[in-house]
């Protein structure tokens, strides 16, 4: 082998490293952007169960007023089914009388 061929090896082991290299700095910058989209995602994970945690608070309220309005329309409804049946026995004495 002359000094030639064996330079030309050298150039092209050279050429290989650099490409290897410059595969690695690609994979490297796309890893970082990986992570910093996960990044993005875990906060926007943290935003969304402060929303959900937010609805539940706000279901629970809402659960809780509606017993209260139930409670009151059952009133109502006694107090009217109180009334009709009073006036239907009014009714009933003014017709006899």
């Amino acid at each position: 082998m002359n000094e030639n061929q064996v330079g030309v090896i050298l150039e092209e082991v050279r050429d290989m490293f650099k490409t290897l290299a410059e595969g690695q700095r690609i994979i490297e910058n796309r890893l970082g952007k990986v992570e910093e989209g996960q990044k993005v995602l875990e906060e926007g994970q943290k935003v969304l169960e402060n929303g959900q945690k937010s609805l539940e608070s706000d279901m629970k309220k809402v659960k809780s007023d509606l017993q209260i309005i139930k409670s009151f329309v059952i009133a109502a409804d006694n107090s009217f089914n109180d009334y009709e049946s009073r006036i239907k026995a009014l009714e009933k004495k003014t017709a006899n009388l």
